[in-house]
Order: C-alpha cells, then sequence, then structure tokens
C-alpha cells in the first residue's frame, strides 16, 4: 500500500482536476448564496436538490458581468479547481448567465408575500422590563444579544428559550421555545440566529414558525442572518432588525439616550419653572404696584379730606342760610313791631271803642251821652262823649 502526505494527496487531486473536460465548463444551478470580498472579489455558493459547491468569480472578471441574487437560477461557465487549503473542490467562474427563479426560491417569495399580510406590526413598549429571546445558547448570536443589552439597558431582565436555530429539528424546536415564552410575563420577544447561507437559514422560512410567531401575544422582533438576509419570520415579526445585535438595539432603548433625555427633560423643568417664577414675581411686583396705588388707606384719606371740604363747603352754606334767614326774620319782626297796636299806642296814639268793644273809626260812628272806652299806651280810660264835631 503506497502511503502520500496530505499535501501530496492534495497535489494529486489538483492534477488529476486539470483534465481537459474539466477545464471549460457550463454548469446550471441555483444560487443559494453570495457575497462580495472588499477586494472586489464575489464568492458564490451553487446548489441543487441536496448537493451544494462553491463559486469563486474574481475582480478583474466580474467587472464585466452582473452580479447574481439569492435563489436565481443560472449557467455559470468555467474550469473545476482544488483548493487544497480546504480540501474543497471549487469552481472558477468567468461568465455568469441569468436563467430565472429556481422553485424553492419561488415558493419562499410567495410564502413572503401570503405572510406579510397576517403581520400584526405591533409598537415596541419604549421601556421593556422584561424580554425574552429564542435561540441556541452556544451561538453567537445569544451573546451578542446580551453583550448589546448589558451595554445599553444593563437594568433589563432576559429570559432565554434555548432552541436549534439549523437542521431539521430546529422549526418544531424554535415553535416550542416560543410557546414556552409565551406563558411568561415578557414585555418583547427576541428571534435571533448569526448569518449564514439559505440553507443554514431554512428553519427560520418555515411555516411552522411563521404560524407560531403569528401567535405572540406580545411583539416579536426577528434579527436573523445578516443585513442581505431576508426570511419568512422578518416577514411576519413585528419589526425587523438585520441582525441580533440590531435587535437588541430595536427592542430596548440607549442607557446614555436615556440620561441624555432626562437631562433635556431636567433643563427644561428647571426653565419652565424659572420662567413661571420670573412671571409670578412680574405679576406680584405689578399687583403690589397697584395695591399701592389704590391702597385703602390712601383711598380712605382721600374720601376724608373729599368729606373734610365738603363738610366746610356744608358749614358755609348753613351759616349763609342761617345768615340770610336772621336778616329776613329781623326784617319781618320789625315789620311786626311797626304794626303792633301797643306800639302805635306807645307813640301817642289811642284806640276808642263804644260799649260794644266796636272800634269807633268815625265821629259818624259816635254820638253824644255815648259811653266809650279809650285805650291808651298803659291803660284804658272810659269817657263819655258830649258832642261830635
Amino acid at each position: 500500500m503506497r502511503q502520500i502526505g496530505l499535501g501530496d494527496l492534495a497535489h494529486l487531486i489538483g492534477t488529476l482536476l486539470r483534465d481537459p473536460l474539466l477545464g471549460d465548463l457550463w454548469v446550471e444551478a441555483e444560487v443559494s448564496a453570495f457575497s462580495a470580498s472588499p477586494a472586489g472579489h464575489w464568492y458564490i455558493t451553487l446548489k441543487e436538490g441536496d448537493i451544494t459547491m462553491r463559486a469563486n468569480c474574481w475582480k478583474g472578471v466580474n467587472q464585466r458581468l452582473k452580479r447574481p441574487t439569492v435563489g436565481a437560477i443560472v449557467q455559470v461557465h468555467g474550469r473545476v479547481d482544488f483548493y487544497g487549503a480546504r480540501g474543497e473542490v471549487q469552481l472558477i467562474v468567468d461568465d455568469i448567465r441569468d436563467v430565472g427563479v429556481g422553485f424553492a426560491q419561488a415558493e419562499l417569495e410567495r410564502l413572503m408575500t401570503q405572510y406579510a399580510a397576517m403581520a400584526k406590526h405591533r409598537p415596541l413598549p419604549a421601556i421593556p422590563q422584561r424580554i425574552g429571546v429564542v435561540t441556541s445558547r452556544t451561538g453567537a448570536a445569544y451573546q451578542d444579544v446580551l453583550t448589546t443589552l448589558t451595554q445599553r439597558y444593563p437594568c433589563v431582565e432576559v429570559l432565554l428559550a434555548h432552541s436549534p436555530v439549523q437542521g431539521p429539528d430546529a422549526p418544531t424546536g424554535i415553535e416550542a421555545a416560543l410557546e414556552a415564552l409565551y406563558t411568561e410575563p415578557l414585555d418583547i420577544i427576541l428571534v435571533v440566529r448569526g448569518g449564514g447561507s439559505i440553507e443554514d437559514l431554512a428553519a427560520f422560512n418555515n411555516e411552522i414558525v411563521a404560524r407560531a410567531m403569528l401567535r405572540s401575544p406580545i411583539p416579536i422582533i426577528s434579527g436573523v442572518g445578516h443585513e442581505t438576509d431576508t426570511t419568512l419570520a422578518d416577514m411576519v415579526a413585528d419589526v425587523r432588525a438585520a441582525t441580533p445585535t440590531a435587535a437588541a438595539v430595536k427592542a430596548t432603548p440607549s442607557r446614555a439616550e436615556l440620561l441624555q433625555h432626562l437631562g433635556n427633560l431636567r433643563y427644561t423643568i428647571d426653565y419652565h419653572i424659572a420662567n413661571r417664577c420670573a412671571e409670578a414675581d412680574m405679576r406680584l411686583d405689578d399687583s403690589a404696584a397697584r395695591l399701592r396705588r389704590a391702597a385703602p388707606a390712601q383711598r380712605i384719606a382721600g374720601y376724608q379730606q373729599n368729606l373734610n371740604y365738603v363738610n366746610q363747603k356744608l358749614n358755609q352754606a348753613m351759616q349763609q342760610r342761617l345768615t340770610m334767614m336772621q336778616a329776613h326774620v329781623d326784617r319781618v319782626s320789625d315789620r311786626l313791631t311797626a304794626l303792633d297796636p301797643q306800639a302805635v299806642l306807645a307813640r301817642g296814639y289811642a284806640i276808642v271803642r263804644d260799649s260794644a268793644g266796636n272800634i269807633i273809626r268815625s265821629t259818624q260812628a259816635s254820638h253824644p251821652q255815648q259811653t266809650i272806652h279809650i285805650q291808651l299806651a298803659d291803660g284804658q280810660i272810659d269817657a263819655t262823649v258830649t258832642s261830635t264835631q
């Protein structure tokens, strides 16, 4: 039995694969994965049934070619090569032609359209207290989520529901993990997995997982694969994130942002309080000024001054009125005095009456031998008329 080293074996395989028949081939297959390196090279995974093969298209060649899309059926031209460092047979591609969309991709697109219409797109809670995570406990996705949550919002409680995220048992495992979380008092659920080929993400394109996510009583964020990957789980999630890290970011507020927001709120509150206090001080000063201008003591003093003035005027008017009335009384008194019979008698006049007391005003009212009474100022004289003239 011949014994050779591994390097010699790789060289032997490479030599055998340099057959002219394998140096000029057209191969038809479905593109199941695609990536471009920073240098510009294309790395393609071709698939037919359960068979996959890597294909490389270098930058100097692909600049004149149309970039293939995942799920498309293509014809690639090139040669078979053996990559000894990984022990892989691969195609070195120099031409790519579109043939159409593969059956699997067409069916997946149909399901995505169907299930996208069922998505609820519920709003996420602003301040979650408990977050559930569906993923593998040994995967990098779970560690990425924990690291991001610790940095952004360390006070949140995380509950992991472990499930395989790849392989034939993954769809039912993810379903069981989701159902277990539905019984817990949670605010959000993250369904996450790291990147991979379309075959690696197949569980998240399964209807079992999609229907289980639609039964969720709380919002779900999906973070499956890389930014370029879109799965059926993304279509039914309330919010889609490009990666597991992005899902953790969407689920929680940033501690720094919260502190900044609280600082802004404090500044706003202080600003409004200061403004309100300044406005209150201005109103108080204005009210005090008006109170001073309209103070009761000053108003009473004003009223008292007016009252004194009116009282003085009233006294003057009353005094004038009394003087005028006294002068009138004096004039009337003088007139009455002047007309008083006693006063007339005091000036030497007399009143003559007959025996009946009637005043004799004319000689014709008298006759001889008539008894008369003569009233003087100081008394009365009785006499008899001897003659009249």
